[in-house]
């Protein structure tokens, strides 16, 4: 007999805390929520809702000092109708759940394993030290599971189309191993495909809860329905995203002011319509070719013979051609390992060069030497993907944006490189007190605005942003990218604007260029191709999307459900 429906967790007045310099921070506070067997709960919030934190301390994993579970309880039942509060038990005790009766898939794969040794090892010593079972029977188990995963198709990173196969994965292997499954994630599309019930956090509370059609068909809080809008739509063309603060507004006290009473409200109020747009496109596609690659190829060596030459090449990027307009958006999109970030280095001659032509604003970047160079880059710039690693540790985030101008000899001194820099950090609206603070004390979507001034610090024409949203949370990626939109309109920039992510990318280009293994597949005006993508590969992208508009999801749900 089944026993789904039955209580497998419940979490009840749960509190846990940090100790910080500012004093004891709640980064869990008074939450309580139960998991059925076979069910699956997808938890949504942005950085810091405290929604990673409620799963650690579900494990027992939180680092202590200077964290601690302050209170509450976490009762596992286990098959028998046992009732354990995970809380209660020893670190002894609590080993034979952790691994055996629940496990944890961490947000970082790059980070999850230990490089010296072996996946399979690795695999092993958990069946090993938790089944009691031979080495050989061990080995036997582990290749079954490698089977069921689909372990013969390597992947580095979750773009759209190995993402929709891990949540593929994960249903399917929820139901063969009777499992339940806590999934936490910031986009509500994701939590669409996935879940039965979702719980929303904000600033370690739960806000509000319900099943998927709860949540999506009537959403009662605020910060719920800027979770729904702030994802680019893929049906309309807007100005502007949504955001949290499109929806509420907070005070001191913790009083929330609704601002929008609806999602379709404030998404209606930013579209644009197909003549403004058509106005725009055709208004760029008049203004002069600022860059041009003309048969690009950039190759790395694999293996060489006796002689040092190379006997075989990773082509990367592989004859690519194509121009871009003064003050338009060009993107660039395909899966992982498609060659877009090459390329956006191989125009900035960050990485060597095969073969091929790269002409910026009339000069052969490829020609220049290195004094040249320098003074070229003045106009090219680029921000990263992550914006944690963009930024020196050790440099206050006022001289990392300051640096560029002293390196290139910008403004005659440092009174006035100053002044810019504050400016500059006005513009991506961050505080002039933030000047002397370093980049540990930022958020993630601080560090990337922070990065953002720093490339404008040379006043550059060009900017390649290379995936510089995607590790972003859905809330604060939509105030990233409509603070690009406004600097573009300002300051005339050029973008190409490089992204795994489909939506995103139509959102915010004109025309599109579509990569796969190195070649273009696809090429044309962004609308043009995700309505009517001729290519099977561009085809696959876009089918693979998480489809998060409402009424999209609302059909979907009301087929599936």
């Amino acid at each position: 007999m089944s026993d789904t429906g039955k209580i497998l967790l419940e979490v009840k007045n749960l509190v846990t805390e940090f100790k910080t310099d500012d004093g004891i921070v709640k980064a869990v506070n008074n939450i309580s929520f139960t998991l059925n067997r076979g069910e699956t709960i997808g938890i949504v919030g942005e950085s810091g809702s405290g929604k990673s934190v409620t799963s650690l301390s579900v494990m027992r994993l939180i680092p202590n000092p200077p964290g601690r579970i302050a209170s509450g309880e976490i009762n596992f039942y286990q098959k028998d109708g046992t009732k354990v509060d995970l809380t209660k038990i020893s670190e002894e005790e609590m080993r034979k759940f952790r691994g055996n009766e629940i496990s944890m898939i961490f947000q970082e794969p790059m980070t999850s394993l230990n490089p010296v040794f072996k996946c399979g090892e690795q695999v092993m010593e958990a069946i090993i030290l938790h089944q009691k079972v031979s080495k050989q029977k061990a080995i036997e188990i582990t290749l079954a599971m490698f089977e069921k995963v689909k372990l013969h198709e390597p992947t580095t990173a979750l773009d759209v189309t190995v993402q929709a196969t891990i949540l593929d994965l994960m249903a399917k292997l929820k139901g063969e191993i009777d499992s339940s499954i806590m999934f936490i994630t910031h986009d509500l599309g994701v939590i669409a495909e996935i879940a039965d019930r979702v719980l929303v956090m904000y600033k370690g509370k739960i806000v509000e809860q319900g099943t998927v059609l709860e949540i999506f068909g009537n959403p009662k809080h605020p910060y719920t329905k800027s979770l729904l809008a702030c994802r680019p739509p893929l049906g309309k063309r807007l100005s502007k995203l949504p955001t949290v603060v499109d929806f509420m507004e907070e005070k001191e006290d913790g009083t929330v002011i609704e601002k929008h009473t609806s999602v379709a409200d404030a998404i209606n109020a930013v579209v644009i319509s197909d003549e403004v747009t058509s106005a725009r496109r055709e208004k760029v596609m008049a203004a002069k070719t600022i860059l041009q690659l003309k048969n690009v190829k950039t190759w790395f060596p694999m293996g060489k013979n006796f002689l040092g030459k190379p006997t075989d090449y990773v082509k990367a990027v592989d004859d690519v051609t194509f121009d871009v307009h003064e003050g338009e958006t060009l993107g660039l999109v395909g899966e992982s390992g498609c060659g877009k970030t090459t390329l956006g280095r191989t125009i900035l001659r960050l990485v060597p060069t095969h073969s091929g032509e790269i002409i910026f604003d009339g000069k052969n970047v490829l020609e220049q030497g290195q004094k040249d160079m320098m003074k070229l880059r003045e106009n090219m710039q680029i921000i990263f993907q992550d914006p944690y690693s963009s930024l020196n540790p050790r440099i206050t985030i006022g001289n990392a944006i300051m640096e560029p101008m002293t390196v290139h000899g910008i403004h005659a001194n440092e009174k006035i490189r100053k002044e810019k820099v504050l400016d500059l950090l006005n513009k991506v609206n961050m505080k002039p007190e933030h000047f002397n603070r370093y980049p540990h004390e930022f958020s993630g979507g601080q560090r990337q605005r922070i990065c953002i001034a720093r490339a404008l610090a040379l006043n550059p024409k060009f900017i390649i942003c290379d995936e510089s949203v995607s590790a972003l949370d859905v809330s604060v990626q939509a105030q990233v990218l409509n603070l690009l939109i406004q600097l573009r309109e300002e300051f005339k920039f050029t973008y190409i604007f490089i992204s795994h992510d489909l939506s995103v990318v139509k959102f915010m280009s004109d025309r599109m260029v579509v990569m796969n293994k190195g070649k273009i597949e696809e090429m044309g005006i962004s609308d043009d191709i995700y309505n009517n993508p001729q290519r099977e590969y561009t085809q696959k992208l876009i089918a693979a999307i998480p489809k998060g508009e409402l009424g999209d999801i609302m059909k979907r749900l009301a087929v599936t459900r």
